[in-house]
C-alpha cells in the first residue's frame, strides 16, 4: 500500500508543502493516477477538498468529498476512489497524535462544547468549513511561493492557529468527542487500530507506526492483548473475511482477495487452500450446495 504521508513529504515538487517537525501542511493538485488506490498514513490529518471529487472507502463505510468539503481523517488506511471530471485540488494538514495530545492538554477549554455525542469509530469526521478556515487557507498561500522558506517557529504558530480555529468551533462536536479520547496520557488504541485496518494489505512495520510503537514493542504488546502473534491474527481475520465474501457475494475472486488484505491473488489462493483444502473458487461452488445455516 502507498504511505500517503510519506509520499507527500518526499515529493515537494508535486505536493507543495510547509513543515514544522512532523507537522505538515500541503496544497496540491492530485497527480493523474489510477481511479482506485489503497493508501495508509500514520498521522491524523485535516483535509479541505478545494476542487474535484473523491470517495474514501473503508470496509464499513464510504464518504464522497465534493468541492468545499472539509474533514478530519484519523490515521489508518482506506481505498481512495478518484473522479477525473475535474482537477482534484486538496489542502492537507497532518498532525501526529503526540502533538495533538500536547496541544489539547494545554488548551482543554477548546473542547468545552457542551454535551457531546459518543465518539465515532468512523475513519472520517466531517468538519465545518467556516469563514475563519477559508481566511486561514488564503493567508497561507503566499508562503508556498515565497523565495525563502518561512521560519519553523512561524509555521508552528500558523499551524496552531488552524487547530484553534477548527477545534474551537462549537459546531464540530463530533470531532471534539473524538479528540477527548486522546487526552488521557496513557490512551492506547491498539485494538481499535487493528480492528479498523486489519483488512488492508499493511505490513507489520506499518501497523507498528500506526500504533506509535517500535516493531518489537508492537509485537510484544500485541501478544499480551490478543494472546497470538500479529501475523497469525491478521491471517485469520483476512481468511475469515474472504470466506464470508465468497459465500455471501458474487464478487470475483480477485476482488475478494483485494478486499481481504492479501498482497496477490496467487498468495491468497495458496493460503486459502492451506486452510480449507480447496481453492477459493471450488469453495464457493461447494458452498452453493450447502444449506445456508451450515455455511458459516
Amino acid at each position: 500500500m502507498v504511505n500517503y504521508y510519506e509520499k507527500v513529504q518526499s515529493q515537494p515538487e508535486i505536493f507543495h508543502q510547509l513543515a514544522y517537525k512532523d507537522l505538515l501542511f500541503a496544497k496540491y493538485d492530485c497527480p493523474s493516477e489510477k481511479k482506485i488506490m489503497d493508501k495508509w498514513w500514520q498521522h491524523n490529518y485535516f483535509m479541505h477538498n478545494v476542487t474535484g471529487k473523491q470517495t474514501i472507502h473503508t470496509p464499513g463505510n464510504s464518504w464522497t468529498l465534493t468541492p468545499g468539503k472539509a474533514v478530519f481523517i484519523k490515521k489508518g488506511a482506506c481505498i481512495m476512489e478518484k473522479y477525473f471530471d475535474d482537477t482534484l485540488c486538496i489542502m492537507s494538514f497532518f498532525v501526529p497524535d503526540s502533538y495533538l495530545q500536547s496541544f489539547l492538554r494545554e488548551n482543554t477549554s477548546l473542547l468545552s462544547h457542551g454535551e457531546l455525542p459518543p465518539s465515532t469509530e468512523d475513519l472520517v469526521i466531517p468538519i465545518e468549513l467556516n469563514n475563519a478556515m477559508i481566511n486561514f487557507y488564503e493567508s497561507m498561500l503566499p508562503y508556498f511561493s515565497a523565495e525563502r522558506e518561512p521560519p519553523e517557529q512561524l509555521m508552528e504558530l500558523k499551524f496552531r492557529e488552524l487547530l484553534f480555529i477548527i477545534i474551537g468551533n462549537p459546531v464540530n462536536k463530533e470531532l471534539a468527542s473524538y479528540l477527548q479520547t486522546l487526552l488521557p496520557l496513557h490512551t492506547d488504541n491498539l485494538q481499535k487500530i487493528m480492528s479498523a485496518n486489519c483488512l488492508f494489505n499493511l505490513q507489520l512495520d506499518d501497523f507498528a507506526k500506526l500504533c506509535n510503537r517500535s516493531l518489537s514493542s508492537f509485537k510484544r504488546d500485541f501478544q499480551m492483548v490478543y494472546k497470538a502473534s500479529p501475523g497469525h491474527w491478521l491471517l485469520e481475520k483476512r481468511i475469515s473475511n474472504a470466506k464470508t465474501l465468497l459465500i455471501t457475494t458474487d464478487k470475483p475472486v480477485a476482488d475478494v482477495c483485494f478486499e481481504s488484505g492479501f498482497e496477490s491473488s496467487t498468495h491468497f489462493s495458496r493460503v486459502f487452500k492451506d486452510h480449507f483444502g480447496v481453492s477459493p473458487l471450488q469453495f464457493r461452488k461447494q458452498a452453493i450446495t450447502i444449506p445456508w445455516a451450515q455455511r458459516v
